[in-house]
């Protein structure tokens, strides 16, 4: 029977550069401050933090891609961005993006040492310790749609299907050289399935690919049969629907 579905697959598969259709999930960003300590608002981490949100948050150009900001000796603050390199067929600025969640995720969690938030399209993660290069596994956001009709019955066919899908999105994402971004198209009876897998530049092929497959993995128990989810963590993401 696996072996009939993977054929199936492989025949009914189109697999191209799309724009990537838009599911119903919530507008507001999501978010997690990580309690590993405190500052104050006179501290030079607050003033090297502000900077630092300051600098990714005006940069001139968004094009898709990781920035990065780090400002100070002493209490230091790391600061990493990724704008979605797909993020047009979103209908959304990622400037504004980027610019907005600089503002709120400094308001939400503000007293935190580290935090991360996801836009529809971009994504802010800050840290008084290096996070450049360094693969974080400490939060991941799982939004499946949970809209009426969006389940596939039976979903053991779909689910399936979103295994080879993945993969293909999950390596040749990690094999870029500049902004490790995937997407495609498949078709599942009949219908299309757009998809985008992303990881922060600097991440190395390996560790992209274990991010990646860290939200593979998440989909099994957040998403079985979903038509559309979304799946976020500090260093990479992976979005679908249909």
């Amino acid at each position: 029977m696996k072996s009939i579905i993977s054929i199936a697959f492989l025949l009914q598969a189109i697999i191209n550069t799309v724009n990537l259709v838009t599911a119903q999930f919530p507008a507001e960003p999501v978010f997690r401050c990580r309690d590993t300590g405190n500052y104050t608002t006179r501290s030079d981490y607050s003033r090297n933090l502000k900077v630092a949100l300051n600098t990714v948050g005006n940069m001139d150009t968004y094009n898709g891609g990781s920035f990065n900001s780090s400002i100070g000796v002493n209490e230091a603050a790391h600061v990493m961005a990724l704008c979605s390199g797909i993020s047009t067929h979103w209908g959304g600025n990622c400037k504004d993006c980027i610019h907005k969640l600089t503002v709120q995720l400094s308001i939400k969690c503000m007293d935190q040492k580290e935090a991360v938030m996801w836009g529809s399209n971009c994504m802010i993660h800050f840290s008084d310790r290096k996070i450049l290069g360094a693969l974080d596994d400490w939060s991941r956001f799982t939004l499946p749609d949970n809209q009426k009709g969006s389940l596939v019955n039976p979903p053991a066919n779909f689910d399936e299907v979103m295994f080879y899908f993945m993969r293909r999105l999950k390596m040749d994402a990690s094999r870029g050289t500049k902004d490790k971004k995937s997407e495609y198209k498949i078709n599942f009876r009949n219908q299309p399935v757009y998809g985008a897998m992303q990881c922060t530049a600097d991440l190395s092929r390996e560790l992209c690919e274990k991010c990646l497959q860290g939200l593979t993995d998440a989909h099994r128990y957040c998403c079985s049969g979903r038509k559309a989810a979304r799946i976020f963590s500090p260093n990479c993401f992976f979005r679908y629907s249909g």
